[in-house]
């Protein structure tokens, strides 16, 4: 949100001619320049014309500006969500927060979440949930961590710590940059 008060300060320290003219008021109703006369000369009609016309684009300038910094920081910083709250979908990759140590900060990293019962197991080691009613191993409930993307699968491994929160990876744009 663009602070009236504090562009209109930036306006007349930028703009000196203005700044310590009585004769030009500014009027928060309209949020324009006036003058104080009634009957102001053709000159002063002039001036004070000129001045909005150079407010006006500097309102323009700082609401777009204030807009791109909004954008910005909404890119910069992602919205996590709680694990509790909801999870992501089955295999989907995410960016995740894992509370390794709670006294000293949290981890990130991409991983995805298999919920019990759904990925079938065809290793031939011992880790896996058995389902007595379907007669088959499935890959143990929980988050893995990406750490390779090997032809059209990912290498990774069990999560052992907890996960705290998600949020979606961006979408890469055509051009590979981010935005």
């Amino acid at each position: 949100m663009t602070d009236l008060n504090k562009e209109r300060e930036a306006f007349l320290n930028t703009f000196q001619y203005y700044k310590g003219r009585r004769d030009i008021i500014f009027s928060h109703e309209h949020e324009l320049f006036m003058t104080r006369s009634n009957n102001p000369s053709e000159i002063a009609q002039k001036e004070i014309s000129n001045m909005n016309s150079r407010w006006d684009a500097w309102l323009r300038c700082a609401k777009h500006r204030d807009a791109e910094l909004e954008k910005a920081k909404a890119q910069a910083v992602p919205e996590w969500i709680s694990v509790d709250d909801r999870m992501p979908e089955s295999l989907r990759n995410v960016l995740v927060l894992i509370d390794a140590n709670p006294v000293k900060n949290q981890n990130q990293m991409v991983a995805h979440f298999i919920p019990k019962f759904t990925e079938e197991y065809h290793g031939d080691d011992d880790w896996y949930d058995y389902d007595e009613d379907r007669g088959c191993g499935y890959v143990k409930e929980g988050w893995y961590a990406n750490t390779a993307y090997i032809g059209d699968e990912y290498s990774s491994y069990f999560i052992e710590e907890k996960v705290t929160h998600w949020t979606p990876l961006k979408e890469a744009s055509e051009s590979g940059a981010e935005g």
